[in-house]
């Protein structure tokens, strides 16, 4: 019975996974290899055909350029095909150059000036960028983002922020020479500099604070239920216990609370945070509470009894919890930007995932971080279909993440990759010659084989980690 309730889970979660995967994908595609025919075009390449997926064709057409657009059977990716290629990942074909008339050879792709066929190359990882910069610019400016302010309110005992100097009101407004504007930042920051040596300024009492503090790697638990070794500084936001809204007919609204109440004690016992509220309440099902509260700047005190509500932990037991029937304030502030403002933003926010990311790498090529979270199409099937769940919204967020990440591991020097064309096209520059067709085609062989293992490492991982 427990093997077939897996295999209905997995189905149904397939139901969401698998339309979200091939969107985000078929999205980051489309636009990659639109990057590349567009420059083509522009320089008058002959393309032959512009396909979604590999593969035997679904349903396609004909332009009045003679280019075949195509959709085929398998969805993992897409390419652009020129006329003098001998198959969709761009390999030359002399021979068949050789044989071109005059006027297919003037749109062929070979015979362009160098800088043509690197711009034609560089225009797919390009356009992953710039897709990137303006799905983040439209959510910044018709979205919006919840800001929540950098600081200090509760410094964890033992951690490496208590062992940097960190105190409860400290303001963090700068980390390594990048300016902190939300607890977000620190949060992304902390994550992937784990065992790294952070430059934290401060505002504290009005001065400046220089502190030195180096995150500690720790397994934590990200927003989608997946775990991940981060780093963590050991700083919090401590929501104050300020209730927002009364549930009807909760123990709280039968207590009298009220929407604005500020929690300052139960049972005498001192409130600094809604945490320390939930603790009591949640084991306190049953028992009546002396509950105070300011009100308009005068303590009322009521009397409350948390019911008793049944609901599941961590691992799957039915516990009883105690439950008041309030919810807290939420003092982050939500933003939206003009256009200009959305697109600096965008800009930014791309940097910083690439500039984070290859620090990453370098690090694992340095033998100083785990390799074992790098994901393959397994992990991206499983996230698309969690953050679908979560609002289209989210899902076009993905879409720009991932469409970053595609647009930098295509500018690896990898002989196929797009890096690995404009590292040929370097060597060109450099001899006043191409390399000859055999060195190209055992720099591809090699290239082939790297992206095959690099394709069994990270589906490995997402099988070892339990994707699904």
């Amino acid at each position: 019975m427990e093997i077939l309730q897996n295999l209905t889970d997995v189905l149904g979660q397939s139901v969401i996974y698998i339309p979200a995967f091939l969107f985000v994908l078929t999205v980051v595609v489309f636009f990659h290899e639109l990057g590349h025919f567009l420059v083509a075009r522009w320089c008058g390449v002959s393309i032959s055909a512009f396909s979604i997926g590999f593969g035997p064709e679904i349903f396609g057409f004909n332009d009045k350029h003679g280019t075949r657009w195509r959709f085929a059977w398998v969805p993992l990716g897409g390419y652009v095909k020129f006329l003098d290629d001998v198959n969709a990942a761009s390999v030359p074909d002399q021979d068949a150059l050789e044989e071109m008339s005059e006027e297919e050879r003037a749109g062929a792709f070979q015979t362009k000036p160098l800088w043509q066929r690197a711009a034609v190359v560089a225009a797919g990882p390009i356009a992953n960028f710039l897709l990137a910069i303006v799905i983040y610019a439209a959510l910044f400016s018709i979205v919006g983002q919840r800001v929540l302010e950098p600081r200090v309110d509760e410094v964890i005992a033992g951690s490496a922020a208590a062992a940097a100097g960190f105190k409860v009101g400290d303001l963090i407004v700068d980390i390594d020479g990048e300016s902190i504007e939300s607890l977000g930042e620190v949060k992304r920051l902390e994550a992937i500099n784990a065992e790294q040596e952070l430059n934290i300024t401060v505002l504290r009492d009005g001065q400046r604070v220089e502190l030195i503090a180096t995150p500690e790697r720790k397994m934590v638990s990200g927003p989608l239920g997946e775990n991940a070794q981060m780093g963590v500084l050991g700083i919090e936001r401590v929501y104050r216990p300020l209730i927002e809204r009364v549930s009807p007919d909760s123990a709280a609204d039968q207590a009298g609370l009220q929407a604005g109440d500020l929690v300052v004690r139960i049972d005498g016992k001192p409130i600094s945070s809604f945490m320390d509220m939930q603790k009591i309440v949640s084991t306190s099902a049953g028992k009546a509470l002396n509950i105070t509260v300011l009100r308009n700047g005068i303590e009322v005190t009521r009397s409350a009894t948390p019911k008793a509500t049944e609901t599941k932990d961590a691992a799957g037991n039915t516990v009883t919890l105690g439950l008041l029937g309030v919810q807290r304030k939420d003092e982050s502030v939500h933003e939206r930007y003009d256009p200009l403002t959305a697109v600096w933003m965008g800009t930014k926010e791309t940097y910083v995932i690439a500039a984070h990311t290859l620090t990453y790498l370098g690090r694992i090529i340095r033998g100083k971080e785990s390799a074992d979270q790098l994901g393959g199409p397994i992990k991206i099937a499983q996230v698309s279909g969690q953050v679908a769940q979560l609002g289209f919204a989210a899902l076009i967020g993905l879409t720009a993440l991932l469409s970053v990440s595609i647009g930098l591991l295509n500018l690896f020097p990898i002989p196929i990759l797009d890096g690995g064309h404009l590292l040929f096209y370097a060597f060109e520059a450099v001899l006043g010659r191409p390399l000859s067709a055999r060195t190209q085609e055992i720099g591809f062989r090699i290239g082939l084989v790297l992206i095959i293992m690099l394709m069994i490492f990270v589906t490995r991982n997402d099988l070892i980690n339990n994707s699904f």
